[in-house]
Parts: structure tokens; C-alpha cells; sequence
């Protein structure tokens, strides 16, 4: 393929990876000769899952907070403009009003978010390091191999990865070499701390689009 007009994914400011190999065969096969089954995890999967429904509350919180701060800010201002006394300063006023009732109300829930974020922290995490740890341990033991078998994969194709950002829009443009190529990318879910989306898409047309629909949503052990 001669080049790669652009990739394209909802999420800005991500490096992409042009790679002359399919990154996800390597893994497949190295996890294949491995001589230990992978450690379950069960229980890192609970864990993660009584923190997500705190972290998604305390994040919608702080959200409408901000939100509401914005609002009682510009209507502060608007009302700073106009004559004392009048009809439409006297609307905007009780508008402010509400809007400042509504502010400390979303304050108090962010607060209560926090305090049930802080006890999840405190009581899910803590007990995952162990099992994380494990999880560590044998992927360093079955991915020992990686960097040799990629470097010959690369003398092999005759082309090196190739990186670059997203910019603002999501977008890049890449040009690429003659050949087969891979599309690689990772991304946090901005909904989850302990999940991420990766992708690993064969270059097959002008634009690679990284989305749900062609990527994988997956625990960060």
C-alpha cells in the first residue's frame, strides 16, 4: 500500500503506531509456548467493577459542578451589566439564585461521590496488587521473547514503525511504504480507570477508522 490518507478515532492526542507486522499474531503465538496457564482474574474483574460505578458517579459530579459554576458565573456577569431594579434584572436575578441552589446542591452530591469513591479505593483496590502483580510476572516471563522476534520481523519487512499523534480533531495522516501494514493504538477510557481501548487494524484501505466497532475494550492489569 502506498500510502495511508488518514486514521481517524473519537480520541484526540493518542500516538498511533504504522507497524510492517500484525502486532496481536505475536502475541497469540508467544502466549501459545507459554509454560503456565495465565493467572485468572476473576478477582481483579470484581474489583474493578465495585470501583467503576463510584469512579462514574464522583466524575459525573465533578462534571456538573463545573458545569453549574460556569452557569452562575455567566449569569453573574450578565447581571453586573444591567440597571438594579428593572424587569429583566430582576429575572436574571432569581435565575442566579436558582442556579446558586442547584450549585451547592451538586456540590453536596460530589462530596457524598467522593466520600463513596474513597471507601471503594480504600476497600477494592488494595487487595489487587498482589493479583496484578502475578499477572506482571508471567507476561514478563511469556513476552521475554517480544523485542527479538519484533526486531526480526522489522529486518525481515524492511520497514521500521512508524508513530505519530492524533491531533485535535482525532485525526492523522500518515504516508506509508509499500506493503502490509498495521494500524496500532491505545487509549484510557476516560469512563473507567482500570480499562482501555486498543486497537490493532490491518491498513487495508485510505482511512483506518479506530472505534468501538474496530477495536477492543479491555482491562489495564
Amino acid at each position: 500500500m502506498p500510502g495511508l490518507d488518514s486514521v481517524e478515532t473519537p480520541v484526540s492526542r493518542i500516538q498511533v503506531l504504522a507497524l510492517p507486522y500484525d502486532r496481536d499474531s505475536v502475541l497469540v503465538a508467544l502466549r501459545a509456548r507459554a509454560s503456565t496457564p495465565r493467572p485468572s482474574t476473576a478477582a481483579l474483574d470484581s474489583a474493578f467493577a465495585n470501583f467503576r460505578g463510584p469512579f462514574v458517579a464522583f466524575s459525573a459530579a465533578v462534571y456538573r459542578v463545573s458545569k453549574l459554576r460556569d452557569t452562575v458565573a455567566q449569569l453573574g456577569t450578565r447581571l453586573a451589566s444591567l440597571p438594579a431594579g428593572t424587569p429583566e434584572y430582576e429575572a436574571l436575578r432569581a435565575h442566579g439564585e436558582r442556579a446558586a441552589d442547584s450549585l451547592r446542591a451538586a456540590e453536596a452530591r460530589r462530596d457524598r461521590a467522593r466520600t463513596a469513591l474513597d471507601a471503594a479505593r480504600t476497600t477494592s483496590l488494595p487487595r489487587t496488587d498482589s493479583l496484578r502483580q502475578a499477572i506482571h510476572v508471567w507476561e514478563d516471563s511469556t513476552y521475554r521473547d517480544w523485542d527479538s522476534i519484533v526486531r526480526i520481523l522489522v529486518e525481515r519487512r524492511h520497514h521500521q514503525p512508524i508513530a505519530d499523534t492524533t491531533d485535535a480533531t482525532g485525526r492523522v495522516r500518515m504516508m506509508l511504504p509499500p506493503g502490509r501494514w498495521w494500524i496500532s493504538a491505545r487509549s484510557w477510557d476516560v469512563g473507567d480507570p482500570n480499562a482501555e481501548w486498543y486497537w490493532n487494524v490491518p491498513a487495508d484501505a485510505d482511512t483506518v477508522v479506530l472505534s468501538s466497532a474496530t477495536g477492543h475494550h479491555q482491562p489495564r492489569y
